[in-house]
């Protein structure tokens, strides 16, 4: 529902930045990797997700669409809810995460706030092929990010996922915008 908010930040604290846009205050849960890239005022830009529930609805807010790309590739998995992500993501780098889910390395999943040992195996067994894709010849496509969410665009326009991959591999230019690698992927 929302891409991501501009605004003025507010307050800077444990677990949450809150956002004042066109004088409406949002607050933003944020793992603390995003809350370290947040300025404590002044102009900020947070990817968001919302999630809806019975009786609330919860925003959250991610310095980079890597790092929401993987928040909702955990909260895919069984028994991982919105705190145990942002505990994994408070805990790793979302890179570093999604090399750690990709090696197996159930020990340091643990290390995180919320998540267990079965917990830690679960998100290891439903994201381990996920997160490892683009393994191998020619240029890997990031399992997170842009290039991934690419590769997501291509095959919900039809295109089966290895030639989804290998247009998007073909892109040059590492910082150009979602939107761009799709386009230049179709070409």
């Amino acid at each position: 529902m929302y891409e991501y908010l501009r605004g003025e930040v507010a307050a800077r604290g444990e677990g949450a930045t809150v956002l004042e846009v066109n004088g409406i205050a949002y607050r933003l849960a944020c793992s603390l990797s995003t809350i370290r890239k947040v300025p404590p005022q002044g102009p900020c830009r947070l990817f968001a997700h919302l999630i809806v529930r019975e009786e609330r609805l919860d925003l959250f807010g991610f310095a980079d669409e890597a790092e929401r790309h993987l928040f909702r590739q955990l909260l895919q998995v069984t028994g991982v809810g919105p705190a145990a992500a942002l505990g994994l993501l408070s805990a790793y780098e979302p890179a570093a995460l999604a090399s750690h889910i990709a090696s197996g390395e159930i020990a340091l999943l643990v290390r995180a706030k919320g998540v267990g040992k079965k917990t830690a195996e679960r998100i290891v067994v439903e994201l381990r092929d996920r997160l490892a894709k683009g393994e191998g010849s020619g240029k890997p496509v990031s399992p997170v990010g842009i290039r991934g969410d690419a590769v997501l665009a291509l095959c919900s326009l039809g295109l089966p996922r290895p030639e989804a991959e290998q247009r998007v591999a073909t892109v040059k230019g590492d910082d150009l915008p979602l939107e761009e690698v799709v386009r230049l992927a179709l070409r």
